[in-house]
C-alpha cells in the first residue's frame, strides 16, 4: 500500500516585509546622501579649482605689469637685491572693471649671475591675495634680449649720400630682422624666413616673402653707448687680453693683428676641446701697414707678402717650400735662393731665368707637377720668414718658409707679443717655436680669463677660433683673412662663439689674400680658397660692416655658386648689427656676393657680456609655495655670489 506524505504548511512571519522595506529605504537614503556629499565635494573642488585658476590668471596679469614696468623704466630694476614695485594693487578685467576681492604685491630684482657674462636675467614675483586670504605666488624669470639674437639689425637703411638700400636680387635672410628705419623691397624680391620688425614701415611689401609676417611701428631700439661697454676693458685685462694698438685710423692704418689659433693639445686628431683655443698678437713696425695687411701693389709689398713654392733638398729629402717674390733676384738674396732651387732639381739656367722674373710673372707662372698654388700671406706669417729674418747668406734652411717652425718672434718688419703667464707643458711639447706667444682663451690655462679681448685702437683679425669670445675694439676692425670656428656652425654644435664690437667700422680688407689680383694679364686668387669666410656676430657702432673698395676691381673674376662675380662669395655665418647698413658689392659685379647664414647657437648662448637691447623677454615660469613664501629669502637664493 502506497504511502502518502503530506508537507507541513508554512506559516507567514509577521514584520519581515517591513524590515526589508526599511533596509532598502536606508540603503537608498545612504546612496542619496553619498551622492549629495560627492556632489558637494565635487562642487567644492570645482570652486577651489576655479578660485585657483582665477588667482593664477591674476598672478599672470600682475607679472606682465611688472615686465612692462621694468621694460619701460630702467630704474625700476635695481642693480642688486630686489625692489617692491606694487603693494596692494588691484587688477581689472577685459572690460576695465576691477576684480572684486583680489589684490596683489609685486617685486623685481636681478637673478642668476649678475656679471652678464652668460646673459642678464631678472625675476618678477607676484603674490595674489583673494577672498578668505587665499594666496597664489608665481615667478616669471626674464632674459634680457641680446643683440646677438638678430641675424640682421640696423639703425639706418640709407647710405651717407642719401641712397636707399634695398633688399632684393633674391636675398634670403634667416633669423630675426630688425631696423629702426624703413625696410625697402626691390622688385627683384627677397625672402625673410623669420620675424621682421621695423620702427617705421615696409615699402613695397608685395615684393617680399615674409614667412612669419612683419611688424611696423615698433618702439625703436638704440645701439649701446660707450658707457654701456665700460666694463669690458677690465674683464679683458683680468685675463691678460687687453691691448693698445699703435694706430686709431681707418683700415689703411692697421698695424696690429690678432690671429686665433686652435691647437690639438691631446693629440686626438682635432682641436675642438675646450682648452685648445689661443690667440697671438702681431704688431708691425711703423710704416708697415701694407706688409701687415698683405696688400697687392705689384711692386715692393706684393714681392714681400706673395711668392711661390719650390722643391728644396733638406738633408736627404725633398720638400716644397715657400719663397717670397723678393727672394727671386739676380744678385744678393737671389744667389741664396738659386742655390736651393738647383739643389731641388732646377738647372742653373732655369734658376737664373726664374730669379730674374717680376712679381707679376712669378705669380702667373704655370705650376709644376705637385707644386702648391702661388700664395700671399699677411705680415708675420711664418711663410714670410725670409723677409722677417732678412739674412739670406747665413742660416738659409731656417729662412725657408712653408711650415709653422719658421715662426719669427721678432723680425725686421714687426714682432709677436709674449704671453706673460705660465705655459702648459703639452703646448710647449706640441709647438715649442711659438708656445710662449699663444694667449690661452680657456680658464683651465688662463684662470682669470672672462671671455673678453679688448683693443684700444684699430686691429686686424684672422684665424681659427676655439672658444667663446667677445672682441671689442674702440676703433676699426679689419678682416685680413678668413676667420672661422674650430667647429663648423653648420654642424649645430654650439662650442664656439665670437662676438665682435667695433667702435667704428668693420672692414674686409682689399688685399692680395681676400681679393683676386691681376697677374699675367688675368685675375688670379692667391689664398687657400677663392671665397671669404667669416664666423661671428658683428656689431658696428659707427657705422657699418663693409668691404674696402667694394665698387672697384674685377666684375667676373670668380664664381659664387652659379653666379659669376668679382671677388666671389662672402660667407658670413652669425649676425650683423650695424648703425648704418654697409655695402659689400655692387649690382655690376664688383665686390662680393652676400651669402649670409644665421647661427642659431646665439639664441642659446650669446657671446660673453654681449650688449643687450634693454628689453626683457619671457624665459620661464615657476609656482611658489605661498605658505613658506619669503620674498627676501627667495631673491637671495636666486642670486649666486659671482
Amino acid at each position: 500500500m502506497a504511502r502518502v506524505f503530506v508537507g507541513r504548511r508554512l506559516r507567514a512571519r509577521r514584520g519581515v516585509a517591513l524590515i526589508l522595506s526599511l533596509l532598502l529605504t536606508l540603503a537608498m537614503a545612504a546612496l542619496a546622501a553619498a551622492a549629495i556629499y560627492l556632489n558637494m565635494g565635487a562642487g567644492l573642488i570645482g570652486r577651489t579649482a576655479e578660485r585657483e585658476k582665477d588667482l593664477r590668471y591674476a598672478a599672470d596679469g600682475a607679472l606682465q605689469i611688472g615686465k612692462s614696468l621694468i621694460n619701460n623704466d630702467p630704474s625700476a630694476l635695481p642693480d642688486t637685491g630686489y625692489r617692491t614695485l606694487v603693494t596692494g594693487g588691484t587688477l581689472s578685467d577685459a572690460s576695465g572693471a576691477v576684480l572684486p576681492g583680489i589684490t596683489y604685491n609685486l617685486w623685481a630684482g636681478p637673478t642668476g649671475s649678475t656679471t652678464g657674462q652668460f646673459g642678464r636675467y631678472a625675476s618678477v614675483v607676484a603674490e595674489v591675495i583673494g577672498p578668505r586670504n587665499a594666496r597664489f605666488v608665481r615667478r616669471l624669470e626674464l632674459e634680457q634680449e641680446s643683440f646677438a639674437r638678430y641675424s640682421y639689425w640696423t639703425d639706418i637703411e640709407v647710405m651717407p649720400n642719401g641712397t636707399t638700400i634695398y633688399f632684393g636680387g633674391g636675398d634670403v635672410i634667416w633669423g630675426p630682422v630688425w631696423t629702426n628705419d624703413n625696410i625697402t623691397i626691390h622688385s627683384t624680391g627677397a625672402t625673410f624666413n623669420d620675424e621682421v620688425t621695423t620702427a617705421k614701415t615696409v615699402i613695397n611689401p608685395q615684393y617680399g616673402t615674409f614667412k612669419k609676417g612683419y611688424t611696423t611701428g615698433a618702439k625703436p631700439i638704440q645701439l649701446p653707448t660707450i658707457t654701456a661697454l665700460s666694463k669690458l676693458p677690465g674683464y679683458a685685462a683680468s685675463g691678460n687680453l687687453s691691448f693698445t694698438a699703435p694706430t686709431t685710423g681707418d683700415e689703411t692704418t692697421v698695424r696690429m693683428r690678432l690671429e686665433f689659433v686652435a691647437v690639438d693639445l691631446n693629440n686626438d686628431g682635432d682641436s675642438t676641446d675646450p682648452d685648445e683655443g689661443f690667440v697671438r698678437i702681431y704688431q708691425a713696425n711703423s710704416g708697415q701697414t701694407a706688409w701687415l695687411r698683405g696688400d697687392w701693389t705689384t711692386t715692393k709689398t706684393s714681392a714681400e707678402n706673395c711668392g711661390d713654392f719650390h722643391r728644396v733638398l733638406i738633408g736627404t729629402n725633398y720638400f716644397w717650400k715657400f719663397f717670397p717674390a723678393a727672394t727671386h733676384s739676380t744678385s744678393g738674396n737671389g744667389a741664396w735662393a738659386r742655390t736651393l732651387w738647383v739643389a731641388g732639381g732646377m738647372t742653373t739656367t732655369q734658376a737664373n731665368n726664374h730669379a730674374g722674373l717680376s712679381v707679376d710673372q712669378i705669380m702667373s707662372q704655370s705650376l709644376a707637377s705637385g707644386q702648391p698654388p702661388h700664395r700671399c700671406f699677411p705680415g708675420g706669417d711664418p711663410h714670410l720668414v725670409a723677409i722677417e729674418r732678412n739674412a739670406m747668406g747665413g742660416n738659409a734652411a731656417g729662412q725657408i718658409g712653408g711650415d709653422p717652425t719658421t715662426f719669427t718672434a721678432s723680425g725686421t718688419k714687426g714682432s709677436w707679443r709674449a704671453w706673460p703667464g705660465s705655459i702648459d707643458a703639452r703646448l710647449l711639447a706640441k709647438r715649442p717655436y711659438d708656445a710662449a706667444y699663444l694667449f690661452p682663451l680657456h680658464r683651465s690655462l688662463n684662470p682669470n680669463v672672462k671671455g673678453v679681448i679688448y683693443v684700444d685702437g684699430t686691429v686686424g683679425i684672422s684665424g681659427v677660433l676655439r672658444g667663446r669670445i667677445t672682441l671689442y675694439s674702440t676703433k676699426t676692425i679689419v678682416l685680413v683673412d678668413d676667420l672661422r670656428y674650430a667647429t663648423d656652425p653648420a654642424s649645430g654644435i654650439c662650442d664656439d662663439m665670437l662676438g665682435i664690437i667695433a667702435g667704428n667700422n668693420m672692414v674686409v680688407a682689399d688685399n692680395s689674400i681676400n681679393s683676386p689680383q691681376s697677374a699675367g694679364g688675368s685675375y688670379r686668387n692667391f689664398d687657400d680658397t677663392k671665397d671669404l669666410y667669416m664666423h661671428g656676430v658683428i656689431m658696428t657702432l659707427n657705422e657699418s660692416f663693409t668691404v674696402q673698395n667694394y665698387a672697384s676691381g674685377p666684375t667676373d673674376a670668380n664664381d659664387c655658386g652659379t653666379v659669376n662675380w668679382g671677388r666671389g662669395c662672402l660667407f658670413l655665418t652669425g649676425g650683423l648689427i650695424q648703425e648704418r647698413r654697409g655695402a659689400v658689392g655692387t649690382t655690376s659685379g664688383t665686390g662680393f656676393l652676400k651669402r649670409y647664414s644665421y647661427d642659431r647657437c646665439v639664441v642659446q648662448i650669446p657671446p660673453p657680456y654681449y650688449p643687450t637691447t634693454g628689453r626683457f623677454l619671457d624665459n620661464r615660469y615657476a609656482e611658489l609655495d605661498p605658505v613658506r613664501f619669503d620674498v627676501a629669502q627667495l631673491f637671495k637664493s636666486l642670486t649666486p655670489n659671482y
